[in-house]
Formats: structure tokens, sequence, C-alpha cells
């Protein structure tokens, strides 16, 4: 009986991978293995053109920008503005203008000249007054 009980099991299978795929795979992970730091190196330096190539791209817009600059500078028209705006020079026949403090006028707060009063004494009497006053004070020192 027990040699009919062996006979019903299933045999064994046993999985046979050949020899030549084993090599195959060895081959192929050796290869990747072998690649990788090339691969590497390759997509760092196309990075790295990347990067050159867009600070190329922004210095080429600001040569740009500053070559219309200087076209704007050679327009004499352009130099009178930019003198009277910036050195606040005038042709003749023109008023010019100074505006200080654009909004003093309409805060409410009245101008220093409408409120300051010139003072009559001399300024040696302020002078011995503010040291005999300073001398006699009754507050102990600090």
């Amino acid at each position: 009986m027990s040699g009919a009980a062996e006979d019903l099991r299933p045999p064994a299978t046993r999985v046979r991978i050949p020899g030549a795929a084993i090599a195959a795979l060895v081959l192929l992970v050796l290869g990747v293995l072998s690649l990788a730091p090339a691969v590497s190196t390759y997509l760092g330096q196309q990075r790295e053109i990347a990067d050159v190539q867009a600070r190329i791209a922004t210095q080429k817009a600001d040569l740009q920008r500053l070559d219309e600059q200087r076209a704007r500078w050679d327009d004499p028209a352009y130099v009178r503005a930019q003198a009277g705006s910036r050195l606040f020079y005038v042709t003749p026949g023109t008023t010019a203008y100074r505006v200080i403090h654009a909004k003093a006028g309409t805060s409410g707060v009245p101008t220093p000249a409408t409120t300051a009063q010139p003072d009559r004494t001399p300024w040696t009497a302020a002078l011995l007054q503010s040291l005999v006053a300073a001398g006699t004070t009754t507050e102990p020192a600090r």
C-alpha cells in the first residue's frame, strides 16, 4: 500500500534554468554596472550645457538691453531730458520749479516758516545763561 500511495502524488517539478540564460543575465548586470558611471557623467554634462545655454541667453538679453540704452544716449533730445531731470539743467528761457515735499501743503500741518520765531537773544548771553543754569541745578548728578 505504501507503494500505491506514492504513485498518486504528483511528481516534484523542478525548474531548470539553462546555463546560457544565467550567463546572459550576469553579462547584462555587468554591462549595466559598467555603463552607469558613463551615463551619470553624460547626464551631468547635459545639465551643465543647459545651464550655460540659459546663462548665455540671459546675457544676450542684457546685451541687447544695454545696446538699446546706448542708442538712446546717442539721441541729443534724450540727453537733454536726462540732464534736466537728473541734474536740474534747464534751457535758456525756461523757468524751472522744484517742488520740495509735495505732500506738506495738503497735510494741514503749518509750515516751519509760519510757526518759527526768530530768537533775538545774542548767542553769548544764551551760552552764559545755559552755563549758569547747569551749574546751579539742584538735581543730583547721575
